[in-house]
């Protein structure tokens, strides 16, 4: 892997790893706020939690398959194209999300913002990794990976206070030109240093991550049917569910 020679780092890496960073963070914020809007994503959409909760873990699936891809994909394509895909995806899910009037357009956004996300935080530790000196590295890693892991903190209580005094679409339309923003900071500063190359995709052992991931997520969110099938469900009981 090829790395920077210099011992300072240019404008234009420092604002295409914020924007990547960004990025990221804005997916993993919507994610983790939209878990406790689930006892209204029931009433909204007169659906069991069994079914709402697909919300997060079809969301989550989506980023893991994505990031299994990464390696393959930062060495397809150009970086660019891989912030361009990841800026599209989260607006595209972010709108379907927000105008949803049915639970599984809520899922496809869901999905679609899951792309997004699983793009966005592994080629923000390549870029560090490529194109940041070696001896900042870790400095570098390290603030990237605190501004995605400030996300899931924020999130319940920015989730919380829209759904409770405005409403859970709110969500996606606070966030949605903040992420638009970081994204075209990441598309015009993004600097490639590796020519892509062509490489076989290894689509059989794909599918079998894929569907083991799948399965795994199917067996494991019907443990929680199963144990609300010997306990009486009501709204108030979902906070032991919920993260």
């Amino acid at each position: 892997m090829e790395q920077t020679n210099e011992h300072q780092v240019t404008k234009k890496t420092n604002l295409s790893i914020i924007g990547i960073a960004g990025l990221a963070f804005c997916g993993v914020l919507v994610e983790t706020s939209i878990n406790v809007t689930f006892p209204t994503l029931m009433r909204d959409f007169h659906q069991s939690l069994n079914a709402v909760q697909w919300v997060t873990t079809g969301y989550l699936l989506t980023v893991a398959l994505t990031v299994v891809l990464a390696a393959f994909l930062q060495r397809r394509f150009k970086l660019r194209s891989l912030i361009v895909a990841s800026t599209l995806a989260f607006i595209t899910g972010g709108l379907l999300c927000a105008l949803a009037p049915q639970l599984w357009m809520l899922l496809l956004g869901r999905l679609i913002q899951g792309i997004s996300t699983g793009l966005a935080m592994p080629l923000l530790f390549f870029v560090i990794m490529q194109q940041i000196p070696f001896a900042m590295q870790g400095t570098y890693a390290g603030l990237g990976g605190m501004a995605i892991g400030l996300a899931p903190s924020l999130g319940p209580t920015y989730g919380g206070l829209v759904n409770q005094f405005i409403n859970w679409r709110v969500i996606f339309w606070i966030v949605l030109p903040i992420g638009i923003i970081f994204g075209l900071l990441g598309i015009a500063n993004i600097q490639q240093i590796n020519q892509p190359t062509t490489i076989h995709f290894q689509f059989l052992q794909y599918l079998l991550v894929a569907i083991g991931f799948i399965c795994l997520e199917m067996g494991l969110n019907s443990l929680v049917p199963a144990a609300l099938a010997h306990r009486p469900f009501t709204e108030t009981s979902l906070s032991h569910w919920l993260p």
